[in-house]
């Protein structure tokens, strides 16, 4: 007798957990979730904004299910600019979460066209909305073997384009008397020093040794110039600047005045310092205007001082500077 009681005991609590409903495990679990964070400025280029949205899913059940798809649309008036999609068969743990990040890129020029029915805005109204689609089928007890976890987060676009250029690059000689008092120093009688003065003054092709030795320092000029296409209040700053060439990178750029930009264009006055024991063979290539073109690397940062975004976004660029566009100044 006491094991049938056992054994209906038994198959009565079987029978229990199979007519276990999945409300009641709603009740005593929970169900998954989706949490969104604002959505911001990963990086800057020449063509666009990138932006990022961070969000979680949590899953409050004792076994893992997986994400079917996480897919969005950008939107603008009501229209679709962009759809995206993420995460499709990514497993989210028993009782953990997954994080992750949405990313897209808004180019320059369709937040310039969006800006032109809308003259005078400086930033325009985006909205990131989509669902998570969940596969629930590994979880027991639940009657729907799928869920949906809608979301949405508003967001504005700064209405810019930002446009670099380099110009005015130019070599500042020394002086006659400076040059040939180098070549002597360095031990060039002074006949052959006064000639090569002369040579190098007049603007005749050198040999790529003709400073070999020779300790002297001559500037390297050039202007960085910035604007902003569109008006979004901004601050520009020019962080650090390099030029390299075929041999690699040897000489910083300094500004020679204010290195920050919160007009809607400016210049940036640059000077290089060269000196001929450690950049004879490039002052030689810009001389004579032949060889190797060098590139002007510049890192900067980017605030929108109307937007909530985080200041100094970086903004890299690069620029190959054409020897033949290369100026000499001779005293």
């Amino acid at each position: 007798m006491k094991k049938m009681n056992l054994f209906a005991g038994a198959a009565a609590a079987l029978l229990s957990l199979l007519v276990f409903s999945c409300e009641t495990l709603k009740d005593v679990v929970g169900t998954p979730s989706l949490s969104l964070k604002s959505v911001g400025i990963r990086s800057l280029d020449l063509e666009g904004i990138t932006f990022n949205c961070d969000y979680s899913i949590s899953n409050p059940y004792p076994v893992a299910f997986s994400i079917k798809q996480l897919a969005a649309d950008i939107l603008y008036e009501g229209g679709t600019f962009t759809k995206l999609s993420s995460d499709n068969g990514v497993s989210v743990a028993a009782m953990g979460s997954r994080t992750n990040t949405l990313s897209f890129k808004v180019p320059y020029d369709t937040i310039l066209n969006y800006a032109k029915s809308v003259k005078g805005k400086t930033s325009l109204p985006f909205t990131l909305k989509g669902a998570a689609a969940l596969d629930l089928s590994a979880v027991p007890l639940v009657e729907n073997s799928s869920l949906s976890l809608p979301f949405s987060k508003d967001f504005s676009v700064p209405v810019f384009k930002p446009q670099l250029s380099v110009s005015d690059v130019k070599v500042e000689l020394p002086s006659l008397n400076t040059l040939k008092d180098a070549f002597v120093n360095g031990g060039m009688n002074v006949t052959k020093a006064a000639a090569l003065a002369a040579s190098i003054i007049g603007g005749k092709q050198l040999s790529a040794d003709a400073f070999d030795g020779i300790d002297l320092n001559m500037d390297m000029l050039f202007n960085v110039n910035v604007a902003n296409k569109g008006g979004a209040p901004w601050k520009y700053l020019l962080k650090n600047c390099s030029i390299k060439t075929a041999s690699g990178d040897f000489a910083t750029v300094l500004t020679s005045g204010n290195n920050a930009i919160t007009s809607e264009s400016g210049t940036i006055p640059m000077k290089v310092s060269l000196n001929t024991l450690k950049a004879g063979a490039f002052i030689v290539q810009l001389l004579n205007k032949n060889g190797s073109n060098p590139v002007v690397s510049l890192d900067s940062a980017l605030s929108f001082t109307e937007l909530p975004y985080s200041p100094d976004l970086p903004l890299a660029w690069s620029y190959e500077i054409p020897l033949s566009k290369v100026a000499v100044n001779r005293n």
